[in-house]
């Protein structure tokens, strides 16, 4: 007899099934495999990649990309004055290479504009339009309202228990990786 999850979604089980089972094959292959990290770093990918998948096909309803989305949250913050490319580009959870083209595609929808800051004619601002302010307030409640969803199989300490590994996680990375680029520039 099937999982019941199985029926609802085998692609899962059949990823899941596939890196479990090269997990098992590098155990005693390689000394440098620690079997704990690599289940971790693969659970928190396809983990990632399952939840990312399901609001990314939510937010593309509304004629939005994951970055688009992510440009209109973060200057929906920054009220009138907008943010500057260079800071936008910097927040983005997305590659800050297409910055100028996620930029470019909501000036193109009406939802973003360009101005050059007051106070330094060489930078540059981007801020909401009404449109883009009125849809990203739209969206944001039933976003939230998914990722609530998407999370309620889990109890309020695990959430916190959890985002505290994954921060502590991220920042071991951070540092490692900033040490790593301080010995090449030597």
């Amino acid at each position: 007899m099937k999982n019941p999850a199985q029926e609802i979604c085998p692609q899962r089980d059949k990823r899941e099934q596939h890196y479990l089972g090269r997990v098992r094959e590098h155990s005693g292959k390689y000394a440098e495999f620690d079997r704990t990290s690599v289940e971790l770093l693969l659970n928190l990918v396809y983990t990632y990649d399952v939840i990312h998948s399901h609001l990314a096909r939510k937010i593309e309803s509304h004629g939005l990309s994951s970055g688009t989305f992510n440009v209109l949250t973060i200057l929906s913050r920054y009220g009138a004055e907008g943010c500057q490319m260079s800071e936008l580009g910097e927040l983005l959870l997305v590659s800050r290479a297409n910055i100028t083209g996620l930029v470019d595609f909501l000036v193109k929808r009406g939802l973003v504009e360009r101005a050059e800051d007051e106070r330094d004619r060489r930078v540059r601002m981007v801020r909401l339009t009404h449109a883009g302010a009125q849809l990203i307030d739209s969206i944001l409640p039933l976003h939230y309202a998914r990722v609530r969803e998407l999370l309620k199989g889990m109890g309020a300490r695990e959430k916190t228990a959890l985002s505290k590994l994954l921060i502590k996680l991220r920042h071991e990375a951070q540092h490692m990786l900033a040490g790593q680029c301080e010995k090449v520039k030597k």
